[in-house]
């Protein structure tokens, strides 16, 4: 066993639990429906343990990933298809073998087409779920999907309402436990930092949508929030600028905080460049620029949160910004640690040549 495999089964109790199958199950009979509520407190009757499930909009399939379920995912959206970089893809490219349900959110008839008992649904509404539901004739399954920062209990409650419903009770709060610890062991190494001994930092590039240039960052970004980082960025009125992904500021707002620190969205990568390249102020002003203390990190939003991915990503703001606080750490065996009890394998390997963190250098 090498190195990856005993650190990640070191912390999780069992092992079986956090190796997905996607072979094609058997069919077995049906016990008697069951009535469970959703995250939005609809009771929906459905039959107990699922044969046959889909996932419908952002995220929803990641979540089947992460409870073990590739086994019994029946079709995906078309969506899907242009992942291949998203961790449980590259855990699991047998997905993108099943047959596909439609666009982004499915086609109802191509839905119905792979039978499958129950569809779990994100990015919905009451009446949005009733709709499908009653045009389908299939139970759908309401499931909330947040933001990890400012509401990891909501990802919580949704994990457990799949448990429930898949028999995986186990397995929901086997991640679960796993997530918490991981925030505590950030919190733990990093809170006791004297304020005067941090440095400042600053995310740019964030994607709205497509991607964005430096200007675009975000007040509560995950990883800064585990570390107890000194977020340039806290000091925007968020009830002006304030929206899920991020708030837009000045150029000359940037150069003014002048932060010690600079992480780039990879998404924005391109867009950042220009700015930096393009007329020299930025790069002549901006300290963490003419230090060498700017760097990558792999974007973890592509189709919603790929929520093991703000994990790693936290653990290499950590390290970055406190050396002394996360000596210990191995980004490459950390990351392998989370894909391994997040999707079953020690994917950082395959997931470093699509995503990478790196140190920027625009010096002349």
């Amino acid at each position: 066993m090498n190195i990856y495999s005993r650190i990640a089964y070191a912390i999780i109790t069992t092992a079986a639990l956090l190796m997905p199958s996607c072979r094609p199950k058997q069919n077995e009979s049906h016990t008697q429906p069951v009535v469970i509520e959703d995250a939005f407190g609809r009771k929906v009757s459905l039959p107990a343990n699922p044969e046959r499930i889909v996932g419908l909009r952002p995220g929803a399939l990641r979540l089947l990933a992460y409870m073990n379920l590739c086994d019994r995912v029946a079709g995906v959206e078309q969506v899907e298809k242009n992942g291949d970089d998203r961790p449980y893809v590259i855990a699991h490219p047998e997905l993108l073998q099943l047959p596909f349900i439609g666009a982004r959110g499915g086609n109802n008839e191509l839905i119905m087409s792979v039978n499958p008992d129950v569809i779990f649904m994100t990015y919905t509404s009451v009446a949005d779920a009733d709709a499908m539901e009653k045009l389908t004739g299939i139970p759908v399954v309401a499931l909330e999907y947040p933001e990890m920062g400012l509401a990891a209990g909501k990802l919580f409650a949704s994990l457990k309402i799949i448990g429930k419903i898949m028999d995986k009770e186990e397995r929901a709060d086997s991640l679960t436990e796993y997530i918490s610890q991981s925030l505590n062991d950030l919190h733990n190494r990093t809170s006791g930092i004297d304020d005067a001994k941090k440095p400042t930092v600053y995310i740019g590039g964030i994607a709205h949508g497509r991607a964005r240039n430096i200007t675009s960052t975000h007040p509560d970004y995950p990883p800064f929030i585990f570390t107890n980082a000194k977020n340039v960025a806290d000091a925007v009125d968020k009830e002006e600028n304030y929206s899920l992904s991020g708030v837009y500021i000045d150029i000359e707002q940037l150069m003014t905080w002048n932060p010690d620190i600079i992480f780039i969205d990879e998404s924005g990568l391109n867009l950042v460049n220009n700015d930096i390249n393009d007329g020299g102020a930025l790069a002549n002003h901006l300290t963490a620029i003419k230090t060498g203390r700017i760097y990558t990190l792999p974007s973890y939003n592509s189709y919603a949160v790929n929520y093991e991915t703000a994990l790693i990503n936290s653990w290499f703001v950590g390290k970055t910004m406190y050396p002394d606080a996360f000596e210990d750490i191995s980004i490459e065996e950390k990351a392998n640690e989370i894909l391994t009890v997040f999707l079953g394998k020690p994917i950082y390997n395959e997931w470093v040549t699509l995503h990478s963190f790196k140190s920027l250098s625009y010096t002349k």
